[in-house]
């Protein structure tokens, strides 16, 4: 893709809400892209620390934004992808980035594919202050997953715009599995769902994030997800599935990258990561 009117453009959308320690860094992750069809939307929720300065500081590399009260992390995703006009659309939270050299990774495999309705990339896992601790293996097997056994990443999630004229946006009723809830629908739907062999994003993992505590807001959202689709998904004896889901991610050969980048990233700034440039 050597000229402007050959890239797809690309809608990012951040939702925020008080993480004005993390955000700068989720900004320079997008903007610092550099890539030449860019729409990029923040959806702030009235954040009350030096979020809103910080947002000041980019409003000329910054498409569209707005601080003011929503209903929660859903309520403001789904307000800036409907604001969205891009041909491939993502969200990354105000405490996670995108990696180096992403979006034309992105751009890329959609052009490769054209097909492709929903594609899920690899994520590096870093800790509070930014350094790498971990690296995600994604499956992308719609059998495993009805059964309880899934590995996605959100910040390694990308999709076609025109999905949400088929599925709808994202349901504001939950509130930590709502992606899980979201690709249900991708796979009920029949679209063509495909896995980036990239490491896209980065998690920030740290005991405040909903990833860390887990707990009863992850129990009401399984159990929400088993009621909404009548076991079809997540079931309660996903648990026999387990042992031949660890077959599989072992036959498919990423454990075995995953375990050598580990070794030669595991400490480093996750800047420092550099697979897409």
């Amino acid at each position: 893709m050597t000229m402007m009117m050959e890239y797809p453009k690309i809608t990012v959308v951040t939702p925020s809400y008080n993480q004005g320690r993390f955000i700068e860094a989720t900004l320079k992750s997008v903007i610092g892209q550099q890539y030449p069809n860019l729409e990029y939307i923040v959806c702030d929720g009235g954040s009350t620390d030096e979020t809103v300065e910080i947002l000041k500081k980019y409003t000329d590399r910054i498409t569209w934004w707005c601080s003011e009260k929503d209903k929660g992390q859903s309520d403001a995703i789904n307000k800036g992808m409907r604001r969205a006009t891009g041909d491939i659309v993502c969200w990354i939270n105000s405490d996670d980035v995108l990696l180096p050299g992403t979006l034309h990774t992105v751009a890329k495999f959609y052009h490769d594919h054209p097909d492709t309705d929903f594609a899920n990339g690899y994520t590096v896992e870093m800790d509070r202050d930014g350094k790498i601790i971990n690296f995600t293996h994604i499956v992308m097997s719609r059998f495993f997953f009805r059964h309880g056994c899934y590995n996605i990443s959100q910040p390694g999630m990308f999709w076609r715009r025109e999905i949400f004229d088929k599925i709808g946006y994202i349901d504001e009723s939950f509130h930590a599995k709502m992606d899980v809830e979201w690709l249900i629908r991708v796979y009920e739907a029949g679209l063509k769902v495909r896995r980036i062999n990239r490491n896209l994003g980065a998690i920030r993992i740290y005991p405040e994030t909903k990833t860390a505590q887990g707990g009863a807001i992850w129990k009401r959202d399984t159990d929400a997800l088993r009621e909404r689709y009548h076991g079809r998904y997540l079931p309660e004896n996903g648990r026999f599935y387990r042992p031949f889901f660890k077959l599989y991610k072992f036959l498919d050969g990423c454990k075995f990258r995953n375990a050598i980048r580990k070794w030669q990233y595991c400490g480093k700034p996750v800047t420092d990561y550099k697979e897409n440039l």
